[in-house]
């Protein structure tokens, strides 16, 4: 029997009302909730979900295309009391919404009870039970039993002993669990005794809840706040593990505490079994102006006490020219730093305080800032302070002409100056003034650049081993040119056709000897050489060294485009020759007689980089000393991606004959992560130490992964700061929808985070 009734159009509000708090979930089985498998959907669908997504939810629901209530079952008939009852194959449809049961009765305007396989559908919503009441009374919930629910658009689903929709939206489970997995895989639910769903704030809260991992509980909180959309929502993020041979099982549990929409902080206690136990602390502020960060670690250990760093950093936005910023860093306890840390502050020899007020407007700028140290050992040489330090640049170029001049003023404080130390007993101030001047010839074909590099520096200096002043100054003025020549042809690649170039290049740098006993040192350093290096119109980093020389680089380039004019292939070869001697180092006196290099030519500098495909990249350097037939320098990174979802990372370092012989290195690295099924995989790294002839890092782990889940678990062994080996089992997992991966400790990083990737979908 079938019926319509108008006037019942506008009772559809009682089913209206409750679908727009039920924002949430379903459950069972899949057939019986909008799900198509994967393999089932079209193919332009497929190609839309998610990599390790098996489906995706096709909403059923059709709106009739009547505006009237139609009301249909077996029997149908309306009591003395005015109660409307429909019997056997019940079902109320209307524009919105339907509500279908064994039985349904109830009186219009007030409430509708259900029994028997009930079913509540809207578009993009639908909710199963074994009974209901919907009630349009304010006073009264709307309530169903033995619930499952679903929202097709967000996948969040769940069940309920019990299920209670209050006036104001409110969702209330009694006795059940909620979930976003999809229903071919339950990997998490969160089960709990007393469920709260508050759609309009975007969370939920749930009383004696269970973080159940494939029906199995792993975790449970007396209470517990999660989010339901992806705004920021006080609560827990999930803890990370790990397990040491030496230190016993270490957790951090992160809580994170939406302040208000410009405030937020995240506070995570830490526990490391046989070392002790603290916490860290980030509060974050983003104002109008401003983006402001404080951080603290606090650690108490068993054996040394309590450990702390923090750090304050704020950058003020004035306007589109004006900017300044804060940043002060702080070790109060001496010498000590907490074993366990997840902030951004990592273990130093000197911690910054400093200041600094900018401006910027596109061809000249200006910055002023003041430096300090906190030094947490006193043991520790203290570095120059700067108090303040004043610099500004301009620039000025056209097609021919370019003229750039910088100026700096630093006021250098030694802080710890001491008498007996030639390397460390002075302070003063120095004043710097450079001017590059250069003109610029170039067509199609090549360029041709002349220049003139003027360095002007004035010193005023203390120092404390006899007590006395000095004013010293150094005028400098290098000439150099710089020229290259573009050859270009096309070659075929395939049914592709792309572009080579060969690129020589010359340089030319005249620095004149000066010499620069009296200046002291504040800042200078030998640059790496390299390639690009052997092109530099300067020797030295930094302003208190002016290197001497004149050299010719002879260069050669060649680069090949694709199709699309990308670059993909770059070689690079070149060697200086030098025509004279060479006198000035970074320490020392120095004197005409002596010379510090009087090497006729470099080392052979070669490099090669491939860019643009996600199978191969390629970065590698070499330097090779022809007269002394010896490798100064081998660098060489690989990635690999042989097929989809395996990578294989290589690496290795040969580097020798640098200012400090403990900066030498023969390391070479390998890491790979690969695929065992659709959803497992495993990554393992090895870093072998050649001049020590010994492992410095191993790891083994595995990882899973489906549409709502990330799992990692690996044993890490490896060689720390201090030269000592330690070792450990780490978890890492994420609960997507439900949970965010918390902050990582910064004392190592390996293969595990390239696979962990943040918690984000793949690696």
């Amino acid at each position: 029997m079938a019926t319509s009734i108008p006037c019942m159009v506008k009772h559809s509000r009682i089913y209206a009302l409750f679908f727009q708090s039920l924002f949430i979930l379903p459950a069972a089985h899949a057939n019986q909730w909008d799900w198509v498998p994967r393999e089932s959907l079209p193919a332009e669908q497929q190609a839309q979900l998610g990599r390790y997504c098996q489906g995706s939810y096709i909403d059923q629901w059709k709106s009739p295309n009547s505006e009237d209530t139609n009301l249909k079952a077996d029997l149908i008939y309306r009591d003395e009391n005015g109660v409307v009852h429909l019997n056997g194959a019940a079902e109320i449809i209307q524009p919105t919404s339907s509500l279908q049961a064994d039985n349904i009765e109830g009186v219009p305007d007030k409430y509708y009870k259900t029994d028997g396989n009930v079913i509540l559908r809207q578009k993009g919503q639908m909710i199963r039970g074994s009974s209901g009441y919907v009630s349009n009374s304010t006073d009264s919930p709307t309530e169903f039993v033995d619930a499952k629910f679903i929202n097709l658009e967000s996948g969040q689903r769940g069940a309920a002993k019990s299920l209670l929709r209050s006036k104001n939206g409110i969702i209330f489970i009694h006795q059940g669990y909620y979930t976003t997995c999809e229903p071919t895989e339950e990997s998490w639910q969160l089960y709990g005794t007393a469920i709260e769903l508050n759609p309009q704030e975007g969370f939920g809260t749930a009383e004696n809840v269970q973080i159940r991992i494939h029906d199995v509980p792993v975790f449970y909180f007396p209470w517990l706040r999660f989010p339901l959309n992806n705004a920021r929502q006080t609560g827990f993020l999930f803890p990370t593990f790990g397990v040491s041979g030496s230190k016993g099982i270490s957790v951090s549990a992160p809580f994170y505490w939406n302040i208000a929409p410009n405030y937020d902080a995240t506070i995570t206690p830490n526990y490391i079994q046989e070392e002790g136990s603290g916490f860290d602390l980030e509060l974050r502020h983003l104002g109008d102006y401003d983006e402001t960060t404080f951080e603290q670690s606090t650690f108490e250990d068993n054996d040394e006490g309590e450990q702390i760093v923090r750090k304050f950093k704020t950058d003020l936005t004035f306007n589109k020219y004006f900017s300044s910023g804060l940043l002060l860093e702080d070790n109060p306890t001496e010498d000590k730093y907490p074993d366990a840390n997840t902030t951004s502050i990592g273990e130093e020899d000197n911690y910054e305080r400093s200041g600094y007020l900018s401006f910027n407007n596109g061809n000249f700028s200006s910055k002023a800032t003041v430096r300090r140290y906190q030094t947490p050992d006193p043991d520790e040489d203290k570095p120059f302070e700067w108090l303040p330090r004043i610099e500004s640049s301009y620039r000025y170029a056209t097609g021919l002409f370019d003229y750039s001049v910088d100026m700096q003023y630093t006021d250098f404080n030694n802080p710890d100056p001491d008498v007996t130390d030639d390397d460390d007993n002075f302070d003063g101030q120095r004043t710097v003034l450079n001017q590059d001047l250069s003109l610029s010839f170039s067509n199609a074909w090549g360029s041709f650049t002349p220049g003139v590099l003027i360095q002007n520096r004035d010193y005023s200096i203390h120092d404390y081993t006899d007590d006395s002043d000095y004013d010293t100054s150094l005028n400098h003025v290098s000439t150099y040119f710089d020229t290259k020549t573009v050859f270009e042809r096309s070659i075929t690649n395939g049914d592709k056709t792309w572009r080579q170039t060969l690129e020589p290049r010359l340089s030319f740098l005249d620095s004149p000897y000066t010499d620069q006993t009296d200046i002291v040192d504040f800042d200078a350093s030998t640059s790496v050489m390299s390639y690009s290096q052997a092109f530099s119109h300067e020797r030295f980093s930094g302003n208190d060294r002016i290197g001497d020389t004149r050299q010719f680089t002879l260069g050669v380039e060649s680069r090949l485009y694709d199709e699309n004019n990308n670059e993909r292939w770059a070689f690079k070869l070149g060697q200086i020759q030098y025509l004279k001697d060479r006198f000035v180092s970074t320490s020392g006196d120095t004197d005409s007689d002596t010379p510090v290099d009087d090497d006729s030519t470099s080392p052979l500098l070669g490099s090669v980089t491939y860019t643009g495909s996600d199978r191969f990249s390629l970065t590698a350097n070499a330097n090779y000393d022809i007269g002394g037939r010896d490798t100064t320098l081998t660098q060489v990174i690989v990635k690999l991606k042989p097929v989809d979802e395996v990578k294989v990372n290589l690496s290795y370092l040969y580097s020798i004959d640098n200012d400090d012989e403990d900066d030498d290195t023969n390391q070479s690295n390998i890491g790979t992560i690969f695929p065992i099924n659709q959803n497992w995989s495993m990554f393992l790294q090895h870093t072998y130490d050649f001049f020590d002839n010994r492992s410095t890092k191993e790891v083994a782990g595995l990882g899973y992964e489906n549409c709502c889940v990330k799992v990692s678990a690996s044993y890490q062994h490896w060689l720390n700061d201090d030269s000592e080996f330690e070792s450990g089992f780490f978890l890492q997992f994420t609960l997507r929808s439900l949970s965010s991966p918390g902050a990582k400790d910064n004392s190592t990083s390996s293969i595990a985070d390239e696979y962990w990737n943040e918690g984000k979908v793949g690696y």
